[in-house]
């Protein structure tokens, strides 16, 4: 483990939202997309990550060792496979910036940016998802990348 031994307890902040829904949709980021809530939900995937993983437990932020903050700079919804002109796959890739801060001295404790949960789902047939239920496998993904870097830094 990365962490000091006197981290045991860790509050998930909910992340910042810095999907930019105004801007102008180009040919490089034309599969963009902005969900509402997606920190709401991002938040709720980590902590429950964070129960399963078993190595820091859950705290409020005023009694937590560490604080975990993120910013959520990217979700896209990218076509991987088409059947006469019609989607029948994607990939769904949430990418966010972390950061774990020790409260007790504010010393940051870990940080990366460009950390990616993906997944991909078909619109068709008999492994067909909707894409809500692909987001939350890509929001599973995410956050266990996330705390497998902060506990394994891996």
């Amino acid at each position: 483990t990365i962490l000091p031994d006197n981290v045991k307890t860790v509050h998930v902040d909910t992340f910042i939202n810095n999907i930019d829904i105004t801007k102008e949709v180009g040919v490089k980021d034309k599969y963009e997309v902005y969900r509402p809530n997606l920190e709401v939900d991002l938040r709720d995937a980590i902590v429950s990550r964070v129960f399963l993983d078993g190595n820091l437990k859950v705290a409020d932020k005023d009694s937590a060792d560490a604080v975990l903050e993120g910013r959520i700079t990217e979700y896209r919804k990218d076509p991987l496979r088409y059947q006469n002109e019609v989607v029948q796959e994607y990939r769904i890739s949430i990418v966010c910036g972390i950061k774990l801060v020790n409260q007790k001295d504010s010393k940051v404790l870990f940080e990366e940016e460009n950390v990616t949960g993906d997944t991909t789902y078909f619109t068709t047939g008999t492994l067909q998802k909707t894409e809500t239920s692909a987001l939350n496998d890509a929001m599973s993904d995410l956050s266990r990348r996330i705390i497998n870097k902060i506990v394994e830094n891996w």
